[in-house]
């Protein structure tokens, strides 16, 4: 019996080709598409994409721990599902939210409707119950179907697990600090669109304060708990900048390896690239 084609010879006849399947160069060519489309929604299931342009206008006036708990809600999002957020196979209600976070209900509903002003979610009430929907202006699960927008991608697995060990305060700081994050070399600056890599103006911790109007005792706990959970690292070329992990956020259609950044950041950036006071 012939298995395979490399027992193919030129006497072989079509009845030796017992439980072959043959297919057209149509329909190969039409295997391999669906096929690449499966493996892109598969990804796309890992992580949410976080619209940069459209945060940075919405969250002015919003307090560290309203950012934090849109980025906290992120993680309840399901591909394709636009803003719906489910947690055990169940949409999220408010008072869900409020079992999720500690809070009461009259505290998370508070917290909601400032959120809600800016069009950044949505109660939505079916029934008696009242569920909670994010914008897709700000978030979303699934393609962007060709639309043009600065994202940051967020790893949805690595998301949950540095939700678990901060406070909504520092995950606010956190999704403040995405905003500044470098396209390719992941570290915080004052240029993130900058093509050219020598040409970045570098962070350090108190600029980092600035930016955020957040105190540097705040901002030092929270970055060494980010640390700990390997969400920011350090690179020796420029060990007082502030490196964002490509396990929790990318911003390049294929995320990059942790040696491709360090090795774009070895050659282009020095300590001259900090920004001076």
């Amino acid at each position: 019996m012939i298995r395979s084609a490399r027992d193919l010879t030129p006497e072989t006849k079509v009845g030796d080709l017992v439980s072959w399947t043959f297919i057209s160069p149509d329909q190969r060519e039409a295997r391999r598409k669906f096929s690449e489309q499966e493996r892109k929604k598969h990804k796309e299931k890992e992580f949410v994409f976080m619209k940069k342009d459209f945060f940075s206008q919405a969250k002015v006036g919003l307090s560290l721990g309203e950012v934090g708990l849109l980025l906290f809600l992120a993680r309840y999002m399901k591909y394709g599902d636009e803003g719906k957020l489910t947690h055990k196979s169940q949409r999220l209600t408010v008072s869900e939210i409020g079992k999720l976070i500690g809070k009461k209900p009259s505290m998370v509903r508070k917290t909601l409707g400032e959120l809600e002003k800016r069009s950044l979610l949505f109660r939505v009430k079916e029934g008696r119950n009242v569920f909670v929907e994010l914008s897709d202006e700000l978030f979303v699960c699934g393609s962007l179907n060709g639309k043009e927008a600065k994202t940051v991608k967020i790893f949805k697995v690595k998301l949950a697990e540095i939700a678990k060990k901060l406070s909504l305060n520092e995950l606010g700081l956190f999704m403040l600090m995405l905003e500044h994050m470098h396209w390719k070399t992941h570290v915080l600056c004052d240029n993130p669109e900058e093509l050219e890599i020598n040409k970045l103006i570098l962070w350090r911790r108190k600029d980092l304060c600035e930016a955020t109007g957040t105190s540097r005792n705040f901002v030092g706990s929270t970055l060494r708990k980010l640390r700990d959970l390997k969400a920011i690292t350090e690179v020796r070329t420029v060990n007082e900048g502030i490196v964002l992990h490509p396990s929790i956020v990318s911003r390049q259609k294929v995320t990059p390896t942790w040696d491709e950044i360090v090795e774009a950041i070895d050659n282009g950036l020095t300590k001259e690239n900090f920004k001076k006071s």
